[in-house]
């Protein structure tokens, strides 16, 4: 063992280095990573949108998609782990992660050159999806174990750079996808749209990354194999539990520990090696709940968002590029906290207090935990404000489009543009804009026109009063209708629905509490109270009998429905209205920071931590098993959906509670694994 100790150390001397310190090989897994995130991090949304579009299925089924794509991500890292560690290699097995990602590219642009709405077609998208997802469980554990690798033992502050620059580099690549994506949708290219484009290029980048792995491969060290190590844990299990059983007499004297049973057969160092693995699979089981609340505070400050003022300096911040600034400034954080962590941590030390990984995970939870608690904070701030309503002399008027193309708009007041050129995409809606009134009622000429066709049409305006144009129809011969918007009245947490109908034949809802009719000339519904307790549907007939899906409701929401198409089922698009109260969302950048500066301490503290602590031979199980845990997280988000039966402060407390609850099972946990852990090795490790 000594001597293979020895030869390591040797020849991690001799590898090349930047400035005797950070070794070459760790700058060029680096560049890889950034390349393959920036290819990749954007790909699964377009592969799922495109998958959507194709075979015309519901958005609903994306959190079913998503469910699949991390299944897939969470067994293949497990698999591809122990494959790793028994024979293939960490740098062979990212070599062949690599060739899956670029196998998984070269069949979904296969798939772009066959006609659409094909079983081959849907076939080969499926298997690019899977190959795509394969790829990744692969190939995460065996970037970081290979980076940690490149160091020797006493390079522990190096090592944990690299560990820093490594989440540096999955962050900056994410950025700057988010950054080149939207622009990519928006050219128009040789095809229907850059779509295949973006996909040539991730895979020239993929071939890119495999050419540089394999001509740099004499700059990497890699590790002598030890086969057989997972094969030896596990039989080592086995005959301490028969061990035990056929041992089991009152007479014959207990031992410490369960695994001492094994001690016949295999050696101290053995069994300790074991006590290890269970130590740590200890320590991993709350993090998946850790994930998972981490994944639903993201969401719940994007949501948050939304009901929030979003205008700053003159200019009105829609949701799309709410979520787009928020990543941008998430990304900028990661940044600076990497870079302020070099120069924080020799700070530190000289005054006397040492950032141990164990002491930055935790500071990293509370964070987080402190986080939430402002996002607390902010709700019940939000629950306090009135919603804003039109005040004298001015009214809020929204527009919704169901029409087949983009729609322009100009509203005119006495021969002046009131409104002017408003542009609304199909499957659109603008938020609620203030129109100013000359007296209590205003006659207003409203311009619609889209590439086809051009309408005119007057409409009379209340003051204090909200309202709602629908846009329905095609683009040739379209129809406009004007929507009062009453206020939500509903009690108890009902959430109040209105149905709009546009199709051109009559359709007839029924209810035990009274049923009503949608014709031509009263196309909009009573406001309905509907129970959030569950997914709810409404029974109605046209020619046929349908089942009106409406789905899961918030806690006291105000929805409209548009029904577009009756054939050959009832096809609606739902629209939930958020109203917006007068605080600025500029007040969720703190919460936003110290969420950031959180997770990115547990999430680097924990990849130093589990490429420390385990054995040798099993680090990249180890290291999967941890990355299943943030797999795991976003399994129970996306599988724990479920409708807000309580006012979102409420919840927003009860999944504080459960997050300080967590903190506290952790800091136990790792008080007992230091404990135990010091036992075994005789000497502490934090």
């Amino acid at each position: 063992m000594e001597a293979i100790e020895a030869q390591k150390e040797e020849q991690l001397l001799k590898i090349k280095k930047f400035r005797n310190k950070f070794p070459v090989s760790g700058i060029i897994l680096l560049i890889i990573k950034w390349l393959d995130n920036t290819s990749f991090s954007e790909l699964y949304g377009l592969l799922k949108k495109n998958f959507f579009s194709h075979f015309n299925f519901s958005t609903e089924y994306g959190n079913s998609l998503d469910l699949m794509f991390h299944c897939c991500l969470t067994s293949m890292a497990l698999i591809s782990s122990i494959i790793t560690d028994s024979c293939l290699g960490k740098f062979n097995a990212l070599i062949l992660s690599q060739v899956l990602l670029l196998t998984g590219y070269s069949i979904v642009i296969a798939r772009e050159f066959l006609p659409e709405d094909t079983f081959m077609s849907m076939f080969l998208l499926v298997t690019g999806l899977l190959l795509v997802a394969s790829s990744t469980g692969v190939k995460l554990p065996c970037f970081m174990c290979l980076a940690g690798d490149q160091f020797q033992e006493n390079q522990v502050k190096e090592r944990n750079m690299m560990f820093s620059f490594l989440f540096l580099s999955i962050s900056f690549g994410e950025i700057f996808a988010t950054f080149l994506v939207p622009l990519i949708k928006d050219l128009e290219c040789f095809s229907k749209n850059c779509y295949l484009v973006y996909l040539l290029a991730s895979t020239c980048i993929e071939i890119f990354c495999i050419v540089l792995l394999i001509v740099s491969k004499k700059l990497f060290f890699i590790a002598v194999l030890k086969r057989g190590k997972i094969l030896e844990i596990f039989k080592c299990i086995q005959f301490a539990l028969v061990n035990q059983l056929r041992h089991c007499a009152l007479k014959i004297p207990r031992r410490d520990h369960w695994l001492d049973w094994a001690l016949e057969k295999f050696s101290e160092e053995q069994i300790r090696d074991v006590k290890i693995f269970f130590l740590l699979l200890l320590f991993t089981i709350p993090f998946p709940f850790l994930w998972a609340l981490s994944k639903k505070q993201t969401n719940a400050n994007f949501f948050q968002a939304k009901k929030m003022n979003r205008s700053l300096a003159g200019f009105s911040w829609q949701n799309d590029e709410v979520q787009v600034c928020q990543a941008y400034v998430s990304g900028c954080l990661i940044i600076i906290i990497t870079f302020s962590e070099i120069c924080v941590r020799p700070i530190a030390k000289r005054h006397g207090f040492s950032f141990t990984t164990m002491r930055k995970m935790l500071i990293g939870m509370l964070l987080i935990y402190i986080s939430m608690l402002i996002t607390l904070y902010l709700e019940l701030q939000i629950e306090k404000y009135p919603y804003p309503m039109p005040g004298p002399r001015e009214c809020y008027l929204r527009v919704i489009n169901v029409v087949d193309s983009t729609i322009h708009m100009d509203l005119y007041k006495n021969t002046t543009v009131s409104y002017s050129r408003l542009c609304v995409a199909f499957k659109k809606h603008e938020n609620y804009k203030k129109i100013h009134l000359d007296s209590e009622y205003q006659n207003f000429l409203n311009k619609l026109y889209s590439s086809k066709t051009l309408k005119k049409e007057n409409i009379l305006l209340k003051e204090k009063e909200k309202y709602t144009l629908v846009l329905y129809g095609r683009s040739r011969n379209f129809s406009s209708l004007l929507i009062h918007d009453e206020e939500n009245t509903s009690g108890n947490g009902l959430a109040d629905v209105k149905i709009v109908s546009a199709l051109d034949k009559n359709i007839t809802f029924l209810r035990a509490l009274g049923s009503f009719r949608l014709t031509e000339y009263n196309r909009v519904s009573p406001s309905l109270r509907i129970k959030t307790n569950r997914s709810r549907k409404l029974l109605c007939k046209t020619d046929v009998i349908y089942w009106f899906t409406l789905g899961l409701l918030d806690y006291g929401g105000n929805y409209m429905y548009v029904i577009i198409k009756d054939t050959p089922i009832l096809i609606s698009w739902k629209i939930q209205t958020i109203e917006i109260k007068n605080i600025s969302f500029v007040w969720q950048i703190p919460q936003l920071i110290i969420f950031e500066i959180g997770e990115f301490m547990v999430q680097v503290s924990c990849m130093q931590f589990y490429y420390a602590e385990a054995v040798e031979g099993m680090k990249v199980t180890m290291m999967a098993l941890w990355l299943n845990t943030i797999f795991t997280g976003f399994l129970i988000d996306t599988t724990m959906i479920y409708n807000f039966l309580l006012p979102s402060w409420i919840d927003q407390f009860i999944f504080s509670s459960i997050q300080l609850a967590l903190i506290i099972i952790i800091v136990i946990t790792a008080y007992y694994y230091q404990e135990t852990i010091i036992k075994l090795r005789r000497k502490p490790h934090f």
